[in-house]
């Protein structure tokens, strides 16, 4: 093979190649008796075995990369069009410890109820509370 030749992929497909003709050449007579040539065929084996499943490695590493860019490009077309800026936040007040979002939309046939949240709902954070009175929550709605 000449230097230029010599790419990766060239060599992994010289080398299975040379497996392949090695393994017809000890599979000619049937299953080989002689325990070496069986232990090399398994070792050959292997060797195939261990390159394919590279392969669908690094396939699959190929695709979640694909993922993994279009996930990107759908962040930064979000970012673009709101800025950095959380989207439900544009217009908001802070108002005690939840969040009031100022704006409402009205739906064009007003089929949706205006929703008002209640005390804590908007919170953030976490809520530190025992079992007793987790319970004793539930049992007073």
């Amino acid at each position: 093979m000449s230097e230029d030749l010599l790419t990766d992929d060239n060599i992994l497909r010289f080398t299975q190649g040379q497996r392949k003709k090695l393994e017809a050449h000890l599979l000619a007579n049937g299953w080989p008796t002689d325990e070496d040539a069986q232990g090399t065929l398994m070792t050959l084996w292997n060797d195939m075995d261990r390159q394919a499943l590279g392969n669908k490695r690094i396939g699959a590493a190929e695709k979640l990369a694909d993922s993994d860019k279009y996930v990107a490009s759908v962040i930064a077309d979000v970012v673009r069009k709101f800025g950095s800026n959380i989207p439900y936040e544009n217009g908001a007040t802070q108002v005690g410890q939840g969040l009031l979002i100022e704006q409402y939309v009205e739906s064009e046939q007003g089929k949706l109820p205006r929703v008002e949240p209640v005390p804590g709902e908007m919170s953030i954070g976490t809520a530190n509370m025992n079992f007793g009175d987790f319970v004793k929550a539930f049992e007073d709605e």
